[in-house]
């Protein structure tokens, strides 16, 4: 008989210790036996990860005791009071966040989904999705109450506007490398350079240890887009700041209800200067390399669910196809979270197009528009009284309009990708038509919709749709499918007009998918 636990079987002794709770699993370390009996179990580190966590979907030459230490490190790293330390642990947090969600269940079996669930129910955690440029901006405006001396927000897409519209024309059509980079530079984006210096001025206890937080997300904007890139997969809007970033010890962000964040999000999304060819006009940076501006995206997914949310309540309209599934913190960016017509198959040439289209594209979806009364929307944009290229333009607090819109869609072409694109996945082709929702009729929303949907040459899934009307385009859009491909959280980006006319109109869209049937009659208003 054994009279102690090293003296047990190995068999034993590791059906013993499957059942250690991960973050425990150090603590027996300490034991020279036990650590020993440990490093040359390697089977013992898988057994306990899949105990607690989801199945990774590649598990070929899988590094077990690495994944779980990095998941260990995570939990602990969130679950410290000292937010400094989070944001200096931010990079690998967002990778923490991204590798779970990618490997998530996505039926209600999931491990994964309410760890980050629990995770992010800690208003600390909850304060790392609000460092972006967006909520700096509120803070400042908040504090001194004038957006005089503020940053532009804008990130790398600045430009010099003139009292006269029409001199900006040519800046907005034609950006020569030379100026992008003066833009670039002047805007702040050239520091992330030093990223690691400001990094290892703060750990060394140096003078950016006294709000560190805010002197790094103010300071680089490599930072700042991954707080909003954070915020946009934890996929509930915060649409208040937190009263901790008021000058408030009180940290309910949810029962908060302090400076509003929509009218900052608003002047973000309709300022034109943002828009240019070399971003495509879509939530991407302005540079040409299709990378996706995250603090763009935060500010559309802010603005969006204000205004749905604002039509739901006077409205009560509740549970509906016209509400996006934005309601639950990281539910419905799991990629393949919706369902496909049949399994991957390679080369399936005897298959049906539907069935080979990687991105799920056929079907019924639902849209939402919003746009600014042209008039308001030129006069912020041209009037004579404008902000120098490095500054925003003061907050926007108005009505939009907004319009719902059915749109079904078809696959009717796969191909390779071309030298731009991402070389993971074909392009996918689409056909379909648009019918205005609500209102019922508007001749705006009724057309048809051609488009292509294609992964970025970071992996972004990106959506081109065009919206016809008696045989010519009129209307375009640009945006990027969250989480991936057929994640149910949906496409948010701008829609504007075709020729990328600089003085508009322009504004914020997103649609989602309903129903895997676009034929599917029953899918009318009385459904909705």
């Amino acid at each position: 008989m054994a009279h102690n636990l090293l003296q047990l079987p190995g068999e034993v002794l590791h059906n013993i210790l499957a059942y250690v709770r991960p973050e425990d699993l150090a603590a027996l370390r300490c034991c020279h036996s036990l650590d020993k009996f440990i490093n040359h179990d390697g089977l013992l580190f898988k057994e306990i990860y899949l105990q607690h966590y989801d199945p990774p979907a590649t598990q070929d030459n899988l590094d077990w005791r690495r994944e779980l230490q990095r998941l260990i490190h995570f939990k602990k790293t969130l679950s410290l009071p000292n937010e400094k330390i989070k944001v200096l642990e931010l990079v690998e947090i967002l990778d923490c966040v991204k590798n779970l969600l990618i490997n998530a269940a996505v039926d209600t079996s999931s491990s994964n989904l309410p760890l980050l669930d629990k995770l992010f129910r800690a208003q600390e955690n909850i304060e790392l999705l609000c460092n972006s440029s967006l909520f700096e901006w509120a803070r400042k405006a908040n504090s001194s109450k004038t957006t005089s001396t503020l940053g532009c927000p804008l990130g790398g897409c600045s430009q010099s506007l003139h009292n006269n519209p029409s001199e900006s024309i040519g800046d907005n059509s034609r950006h020569d490398e030379s100026q992008q980079v003066n833009e670039n530079r002047a805007w702040g984006d050239d520091e992330d350079e030093n990223v690691g210096e400001g990094l290892s001025s703060t750990r060394s206890g140096g003078t950016t240890v006294a709000g560190a937080t805010n002197h790094i997300f103010s300071t680089h904007r490599r930072f700042r887009q991954l707080s909003a890139e954070l915020h946009c997969l934890y996929g509930v809007p915060i649409q208040h700041l937190p009263r901790s970033s008021i000058g408030s010890h009180h940290h309910n962000l949810r029962a908060s209800k302090g400076v509003k964040l929509h009218p900052f999000a608003r002047s973000r999304v309709y300022d034109l200067r943002q828009h240019h060819q070399s971003s495509f006009w879509g939530p991407f940076e302005c540079d040409g390399s299709q990378n996706v501006d995250w603090e763009k995206v935060e500010g559309l997914m802010v603005i969006l669910a204000y205004n749905i949310q604002r039509f739901a309540d006077r409205c009560s309209v509740h549970n509906s196809a016209l509400i996006p599934p934005w309601d639950k913190p990281f539910i419905g960016v799991t990629p393949l979270g919706l369902s496909s017509i049949s399994p991957e198959i390679e080369r399936p040439i005897q298959l049906p197009l539907d069935s080979r289209d990687p991105y799920n594209v056929t079907g019924v979806w639902m849209r939402v528009v919003c746009f600014l009364d042209y008039r308001e929307l030129f006069t912020f944009n041209f009037s004579e009284d404008q902000p120098l290229a490095s500054q925003p333009r003061p907050p926007l607090d108005t009505e939009e309009a907004l319009r719902f819109i059915v749109i079904k869609l078809h696959a009717t072409q796969i191909e390779e990708p071309g030298k731009n694109d991402g070389q993971g996945l074909p392009v996918v082709h689409f056909i379909g038509v648009s019918t205005s929702a609500l209102p019922p009729i508007d001749p705006n929303a009724n057309s048809k919709i051609r488009g292509t949907v294609k992964l970025t040459p970071q992996g972004e899934v990106r959506w081109t749709t065009f919206s016809v009307f008696h045989g010519e385009e009129r209307w375009r859009s640009e945006g990027i499918q969250i989480g991936g491909r057929r994640c149910a959280r949906g496409i948010i980006g701008f829609w504007f007009d075709k020729d990328f006319d600089p003085y508009g109109p322009a504004g914020p869209t997103a649609f989602w998918k309903v129903s895997n049937d676009p034929e599917e009659e029953s899918f009318n208003m009385e459904t909705v």
